[in-house]
Order: C-alpha cells, then structure tokens, then sequence
C-alpha cells in the first residue's frame, strides 16, 4: 500500500475534501521535487497521482503536504 507517513496524515485530514473522503494535495520530496494532483483517500493512502500510472516517488520521502 502507498500509505502517507502518519505524521503528515492529520494535516491532509485538515484539508477540504475534494470528493467523499479524498483530498488533493501537492507533495514535497526530501529531495525538494513536488508533485500536484495527489489523491489521498481518507488521509493515509496515495491512491493516484495525475499524469502518472505507477506512484512516481517514495512515500516514505514525503517531508511536506499543501493544500492543491
């Protein structure tokens, strides 16, 4: 599972619902790289990033999540 690091998973939470129990958000890598239009459903799973078949980073690189 492409699972968000928990402690970012209380903040997505925070954020506006973009659909029942999904959120968009815009990623940022330990590497500096961000990626916009990651879904999250229900604050703790990577479930599509737009543009992308297959999740294109590590979850566990995850340093920050904005609101898209």
């Amino acid at each position: 599972m492409n699972e968000l690091p928990s402690h970012l998973q209380d903040r997505v939470l925070s954020f506006p619902e973009y659909s029942q129990g999904v959120n968009r958000i815009i990623v940022r890598l330990d590497d500096g790289r961000e990626f916009s239009d990651v879904f999250v459903a229900w604050g703790t799973e990577i479930i599509k990033v737009e543009g992308h078949a297959v999740l294109p980073f590590d979850p566990s690189r995850i340093v920050e999540v904005k609101k898209q």
